[in-house]
């Protein structure tokens, strides 16, 4: 079996062998967000060359079931897990092979407000977590309870891209040094103020005020507020934490959420790594795919 996790920017390939172990991985700079609906087909084949002569079925998470990539995977709503996935997949029949397009999750909260996530599903699934919550940084960091098995209900925070936005277009970042070293301190004492406010809205000024004042340094701005971020995030979706959570992601991003946890009473938040948990998920919906039988792993011919 293949699994690929195709994101906006970027193209992940695994191929499986036996039990799950990946024999080989293979990485695009091809993300979807790039590519109209017509080369998902051509830009996959050439990745895959030389592993689909016997034309091993592909399971596909990510971006590329979204609205404009390949072909658009209706959202499953939760409660999901790995067997609910592979019985709402989307089947492909491309020239190399049978395809099969993972769904993304949707979900309404106590208050109505909807939501969805596209390809996380896969990692938070893959890290075999029985109950708990899981955390998984990035642009737009997704915040999931997993209940026997299953994600049963996901909030998400625009965490990364607010960072981005107020860094570069934002009276905030106009006396920041961009890029400077990771100042700890700084990043520490936004989140604590964050904490202790509730959110950002009392404090988000402060790192312009700080710094006009002397209290901040040009160059600890930028930690300042990647610290206050978090700990408003923190802040905000704490009721969905009973215990310390798992967080999936790169280390960096990891190693600051889970200071940010232990300063909000959350101390020993677990790690995986982003790369093996959706390999792992791919892994386990294929092979619900497979004990469907035969006939789930051949995509129709009027499929296209």
């Amino acid at each position: 079996m293949i699994g690929v996790d195709w994101g906006s920017s970027n193209l992940r390939a695994y191929l499986f062998g036996p039990g799950g172990r990946v024999l080989e991985a293979r990485n695009s700079e091809a993300g979807a967000a790039a590519l109209a609906p017509e080369a998902f087909e051509p830009v996959l084949a050439a990745l895959l060359e030389g592993w689909t002569q016997a034309r091993e079925p592909v399971v596909l998470a990510g971006m590329v079931g979204r609205r404009g990539g390949w072909r658009e995977a209706p959202y499953l709503a939760c409660p999901a897990d790995p067997r609910a996935l592979a019985r709402s997949v989307l089947p492909i029949a491309a020239a190399f092979g049978p395809c099969f397009l993972i769904p993304g999750l949707s979900t309404y909260g106590p208050n109505g407000v909807a939501d969805v996530m596209r390809g996380e599903e896969t990692q938070i699934l893959g890290a075999r977590i029985e109950t708990g919550t899981v955390i998984l940084p990035g642009t737009h960091t997704k915040w999931a309870r997993v209940v026997d098995g299953r994600i049963v209900d996901f909030a998400t925070a625009m965490t990364g891209e607010l960072y981005g936005l107020l860094r570069s277009r934002s009276l905030l970042g106009q006396l920041a040094v961009t890029d400077a070293p990771f100042a700890a301190a700084a990043f520490r004492t936004g989140a604590l103020r964050a904490l202790a406010a509730g959110g950002i809205e009392r404090v988000l000024f402060s790192a312009r005020a700080d710094l006009l004042l002397g209290g901040l340094e040009p160059e600890s701005v930028e930690s300042y507020l990647s610290g206050m971020l978090i700990g408003g995030e923190v802040a905000a979706l704490r009721p969905m934490l009973d215990a310390p959570p798992l967080l999936i992601g790169g280390k960096s991003l990891r190693v600051r959420y889970a200071e940010v946890l232990a300063l909000a009473g959350y101390p020993g938040a677990a790690s995986c790594d982003g790369a093996d948990a959706v390999a792992c998920g791919l892994w386990q919906i294929g092979e619900e795919l497979r004990v469907r039988g035969s006939s789930s792993v051949t995509a129709p011919a009027g499929s296209r």
